[in-house]
């Protein structure tokens, strides 16, 4: 599977972001590097690991796969989910303050992202926590991340499409083959190509509806690099559009 359609040509560049021009820069033009040297020629997903806490006080821990980083406003990532991922969804809903660490393991880095969860849904969903607004953007936010869910659907490939019509992930005992049987979808957006009719147009507005995008909004970056001796370390805290630095012991 390969969620997104990765692009060389701007990935080593900061995007054209008005946070990442900012004191924000330094840990953003970071993660967007390492990103690149590591992901960017890559046809496998993405992943990075997240833990909070759950209900009960237990660690909660998933594996996230990546989507995209929101050219409009750099303190967001987006992540695939289902509307229908009952665990994850409850883990968040018990606690939207997560941690991720994203290792990048080709240039010998970690980061370590401190923030919060949003749900960007489709319509005829509700969901607990649904997207905030956009830095230096006038749409309103529920508009906005809606176009931004759909130009992410339409980013998808077709086996991942295919994978928002299967049962809940983890959910168990594993259902019958049959409930595995759709494994490619093309996209049939009313703007993108003609719709069709029968199963198969069924089948995509089902997925296209269970399709969300995790939104992780960052409040802190933790930058880890092990590719010299001694290592560097150093850290950042966000609030609204300032960044303060600083180094710390490795």
């Amino acid at each position: 599977m390969n969620g997104i359609k990765r692009q060389s040509s701007s990935s080593d560049t900061v995007v054209n972001n008005p946070l990442a021009s900012s004191g924000m820069s330094a840990w953003y033009e970071a993660l967007k590097k390492s990103y690149t040297r590591n992901y960017v020629y890559s046809e496998e997903p993405v992943f990075v690991h997240m833990s909070n806490i759950k209900r009960s006080g237990d660690v909660s821990m998933h594996s996230l796969h990546f989507q995209d980083f929101l050219e409009d406003d750099c303190r967001f990532l987006e992540f695939l989910l289902a509307m229908n991922d009952n665990l994850l969804m409850g883990d968040i809903k018990s606690d939207p303050n997560a941690r991720l660490c994203w290792s990048m393991p080709k240039t010998k880095e970690h980061f370590y992202l401190h923030g919060k969860f949003y749900i960007a849904s489709a319509p005829i969903q509700v969901t607990r926590f649904p997207a905030p607004k956009v830095v230096n953007n006038d749409i309103v936010a529920a508009d906005y991340w809606e176009a931004e869910r759909l130009k992410q659907w339409q980013k998808l490939d077709a086996p991942t499409r295919a994978m928002f019509t299967w049962p809940p992930r983890r959910e168990t005992p594993k259902a019958a083959k049959i409930a595995f049987s759709c494994t490619s979808l093309e996209d049939m957006t009313s703007n993108s190509t003609a719709r069709k009719p029968g199963s198969v147009q069924v089948a995509h507005d089902i997925a296209m509806d269970n399709f969300c995008l995790l939104i992780f909004k960052i409040s802190a970056v933790e930058h880890f690099q092990y590719n010299n001796f001694p290592p560097q370390r150093n850290m950042y805290t966000i609030q609204g559009g300032d960044c303060t630095a600083s180094e710390a012991n490795p």
